[in-house]
């Protein structure tokens, strides 16, 4: 058999219901209690006792039914004793004031019609809308004092029993929607986090195969030159390890800080690019050494252009110059290919993301350059010395 489960985005909302259920459900619990303690004092003191009995055993069953709905289902908005529970709360004040002797109207548990009255004020606080709620309080209470006036010996006395109903009705409206509230921002922030989770894993996901999926590319394009798949099957090679890094089944290899430079960079992100017309003019900057994580950032930005050039720019030279003043430090790729129009045609993936993002992500700036015709320029910016935090 099949059973209905309630999303886990409302675990809170769900758990709040049932917090409420079962504070009500112990609230009314005390007061049959209460009302079974001075059932029969009430009986012998009643002048009509059937007519006190009938009024004692219909709330009796209408607040068990309370009980069982809200343990059973753990909420308390939903139950057949709701449209009865209010109009009892209304009867038992002109009853008690009929059947009982008029100084045992106030202040006796005998009658218990106003205990009984802000426990469904309470209680409806937590199931009606919260002008409802307010409404039946309100109406409790004068209702409460109308009956209850003249046997409470005293104006304030009546008053202050009166003013009780929807008070507890005001509180208790408050307090739910308060609970409510906190619970739903619980669940809207798991909400946001879960999607936010998918994202960056999604985002990491495109960041580890944006460059392998322009290799595959190639590899099963026929077009391909000969020449050119021994170089592809090197970075291919390369990108397996990527990606079995990124699924966890090899932890990602580490250098000490002497590979840590920018010729060393270059090195490894040139690496299985000999079909492209590559010129590396490096020796004023490849002694600069580099934090891992953007040497790792900056060696990711230069084969990612690197890829683009192969795939689009048709260029007949690619230059990858690196130099240093002693306080910066400068990396540029640029070549006299196809271009783009950088105000009609938007960034893609591999420039936007893959190169400015994550080396802003590192501390290094980036620009780009392009026109139509005329080749295309990134030039990645650092500060010698400074470690990325």
């Amino acid at each position: 058999m099949e059973t209905a489960t309630q999303p886990p985005e409302q675990a809170a909302a769900v758990r709040a219901e049932r917090g409420i259920a079962l504070v009500s459900a112990a609230m009314r619990s005390v007061v049959v209690l209460q009302i079974l303690v001075a059932l029969p004092s009430g009986i012998g003191l009643a002048a009509t006792p059937w007519l006190y009995v009938v009024l004692a055993g219909a709330v009796l069953a209408v607040s068990a039914a309370l009980i069982a709905s809200c343990l059973r289902s753990s909420a308390v908005r939903a139950g057949r004793w709701q449209p009865i529970d209010i109009p009892l709360g209304f009867a038992a004040y002109p009853v008690m004031t009929l059947v009982l002797p008029a100084e045992h109207t106030v202040g006796t548990w005998e009658a218990w019609a106003g205990g009984y009255a802000v426990n469904v004020a309470a209680i409806g606080s937590t199931y009606l809308p919260a002008r409802a709620a307010v409404a039946v309080g309100l109406g409790l209470g004068v209702w409460s004092f109308g009956w209850t006036a003249s046997a409470a010996g005293s104006w304030s006395t009546a008053f202050n029993n009166a003013a009780t109903v929807p008070g507890y009705a005001i509180v208790v409206a408050l307090l739910v929607a308060y609970i409510r509230g906190l619970a739903a921002d619980a669940d809207r922030s798991k909400e946001e986090a879960v999607t936010a989770t998918r994202a960056l894993e999604l985002h990491r996901y495109q960041l580890t195969v944006h460059d392998a999926t322009s290799i595959l590319r190639l590899l099963s394009d026929e077009r391909t030159p000969a020449e050119v798949l021994p170089a592809l099957r090197l970075q291919a090679e390369r990108e397996s390890r990527r990606l079995r890094t990124y699924l966890g089944q090899t932890p990602p290899p580490r250098g000490d800080e002497r590979e840590s430079t920018i010729g060393t960079m270059i090195d490894s992100a040139v690496e299985g690019f000999d079909d492209l017309p590559l010129h590396l003019v490096v020796d004023l900057g490849a002694e600069v050494v580099l934090d891992p994580e953007v040497w790792a950032a900056t060696d990711r930005a230069v084969a990612t252009v690197l890829h683009n050039t192969r795939l689009y720019a048709g260029a007949r030279q690619v230059v990858v110059h690196a130099d240093s003043d002693g306080r910066s430090w400068e990396v540029s790729v640029t070549d006299d290919g196809a271009g783009f129009d950088q105000q009609a045609q938007p960034l893609g993936f591999g420039l936007s993301t893959q190169v400015q993002q994550a080396l802003r992500e590192v501390g290094v700036d980036s620009s780009i350059w392009s026109a139509p015709a005329q080749g295309t320029s990134v030039v990645m910016r650092g500060t010698v010395g400074v470690p990325y935090p």
